[in-house]
């Protein structure tokens, strides 16, 4: 069985790897552009063999200041109103109730459910050790 050093030493490795074939995929990918140029939105095929094609999808992002935008679109129709309302968890209240309220989470637990997510794993060398 590894030691924890010899695995600490696989996972660095491991994760240099991963960074480098990040990179070397992300340049690949600008060349690749350069030579079949995406649409501004919208998915485009390429065939470069018998087995082989190239699909690039283009997508545009809008980012808006939500307070202006309201401002500005207040007299529109509701349904031309380019802003919606998105109800979703408060995972820090959840917690608390989870914790500090035990009764008034018997009362809502029905509706959710809970499970571990992935662990986070990090080792850090440093200098000098």
């Amino acid at each position: 069985m590894p030691t924890i050093q010899e695995l600490a030493a696989t996972w660095l490795q491991a994760k240099a790897d991963e960074t480098a074939a990040n990179a070397r995929r992300l340049e690949t990918e600008e060349e690749i552009l350069k030579l079949l140029p995406a649409k501004e939105e919208g998915k485009t095929t390429t065939p470069i063999s018998n087995t082989t094609r190239i699909s690039t999808t283009g997508k545009i992002t809008f980012k808006s200041d939500v307070a202006a935008l309201q401002a500005l679109t207040m007299s529109w129709p509701e349904a031309m109103r380019p802003l919606k309302t998105k109800i979703e968890q408060d995972e820090p209240v959840l917690r608390q109730i989870r914790t500090e309220r035990p009764d008034l989470w018997r009362h809502i637990a029905s509706a959710i459910t809970v499970k571990p997510a992935k662990v986070y794993i990090q080792i850090e060398v440093q200098d000098g050790f």
